[in-house]
C-alpha cells in the first residue's frame, strides 16, 4: 500500500475540496492511502482586508512550505488563490474538472442586485466585483468583509451587510448555494482567473506523485485556465488588482475575455480574442492570455489601476 500525505487549510471548504479529491483519486488507485496534515496559513490568521495584504499568497505559502520542507507529499489549492508567477521548485501535478465559476449574490430577502435600494451596503473584499458594482450601481455603498462562507452569509443574515458575493464553487461544494438568490452570467460578471478550478501541486523532484496525480487531471480546464492565469503573468497583477478572466470551448473555438477595472470608480476596459484551438494547445491559449494582458495594459485606464 502507497502511503501519502495531503496538506491542506482547516476552512470547511478546504476540507471539503481536498477530500473530494483525495476521495476521487483513492479509487482511481485503490491501493492508496491518504493521511491528511491541516495547515494554518497567514490568510486564516490575518484580519486586513484581502486586498490589501502586503505579501501574495496568504491562503498558500504555509502549504507549499509544508511541501517544500517534505511535512507533505502534495497540496490542494483554488486555482483563483494562487499568485500568478510559477513558484521554484513545485509543479501542478493535476487540475481537475471545473466547478461552477460564477459568482451567486446573497442578500437579505433575496432581492437582486439591480433591485436594491439606494444606499445598500455590499460586502466584498474583490477588489474586481467591487469594481463591477460600482460600475451596475454607483448608489450601492460597498464596505471589506472578511470571514469563510458560513461567516459571511451569517453577516449578511445577522444585518450587518445588505448583500455579499461569493463563489458558486465553494457554496456548492459546501451544500449551501441555496442561499444564493441570483447567479451573474460570465460574459456580464467576468469571474477571477481560475475560479472555481483546483490545483494540486507536488515537489518537482517527485515525477511517481506527479504521474499519480495527474490521473485526475482535466485536459479542458487546464486549457482554459492556463489562458485565463496568463492574463494576470502579463499584467504582473497583484491582490489590489481588479483584473477577470474567463475563457471558453465551444465546439473547438476557443474565447478568452478579461475585464481591467479601477477598483473606486468601476471604469474598466474589456478584451476578447477567439482562435480555433485544440486540448493539447496550452502554450497557443497561454500566448493569447499574455496578448489580452498587452492589450489591456495599452488601454487608457491602465494608467489609474492598483496592480498591487
Amino acid at each position: 500500500m502507497t502511503k501519502l500525505r495531503v496538506g491542506t487549510r482547516g476552512s470547511l471548504l478546504a476540507l471539503t475540496q481536498t477530500r473530494l479529491f483525495t476521495s476521487l483519486l483513492c479509487l482511481k488507485h485503490p491501493d492508496l492511502q491518504i493521511d491528511e496534515v491541516l495547515i494554518q496559513t497567514q490568510g486564516d490568521i490575518s484580519t486586513e482586508p484581502l486586498n490589501q495584504a502586503k505579501t501574495p499568497g496568504l491562503f498558500v505559502s504555509a502549504l507549499r512550505d509544508a511541501l517544500l520542507s517534505h511535512e507533505v507529499d502534495f497540496i490542494v489549492h483554488s486555482l483563483k488563490d494562487l499568485p500568478a508567477q510559477p513558484f521554484p521548485g513545485i509543479d501542478t501535478a493535476c487540475i481537475p474538472l471545473r466547478e461552477d465559476s460564477r459568482d451567486g449574490f446573497v442578500s437579505r430577502g433575496n432581492i437582486p442586485l439591480m433591485q436594491l435600494p439606494a444606499g445598500a451596503v455590499i460586502g466584498t473584499s474583490s477588489p474586481r466585483r467591487t469594481a463591477r458594482i460600482r460600475q451596475l450601481r454607483p448608489d450601492l455603498t460597498v464596505m471589506s468583509i472578511r470571514g469563510n462562507i458560513d461567516t459571511r452569509i451569517a453577516k449578511v443574515e445577522r444585518g450587518e451587510f445588505d448583500a455579499t458575493l461569493l463563489a458558486m464553487a465553494g457554496l456548492k461544494r459546501i451544500g449551501r448555494a441555496d442561499v444564493v438568490c441570483e447567479i451573474f452570467d460570465n460574459t456580464d460578471f467576468i469571474p477571477a482567473a481560475g475560479q472555481g478550478a483546483l490545483s494540486i501541486e507536488c515537489r518537482s523532484e517527485d515525477s511517481e506523485i506527479r504521474e499519480l496525480l495527474a490521473v485526475l487531471n482535466d485536459e479542458e480546464t487546464r486549457l482554459l485556465v492556463s489562458a485565463e492565469r496568463h492574463v494576470l503573468v502579463g499584467l504582473d497583477a497583484g491582490c489590489a488588482t481588479a483584473i477577470g478572466a474567463w475563457a471558453s470551448l465551444d465546439q473547438g473555438t476557443f474565447t478568452l475575455r478579461a475585464e481591467l477595472s479601477v477598483e473606486s470608480t468601476g471604469e474598466s476596459q474589456r478584451v476578447e480574442l477567439s482562435a480555433e484551438l485544440g486540448l493539447d494547445e496550452c502554450l497557443r491559449a497561454s500566448e493569447l492570455g499574455l496578448e489580452i494582458a498587452s492589450r489591456l495594459k495599452a488601454s487608457p485606464i491602465a494608467e489609474r489601476v492598483a496592480w498591487k
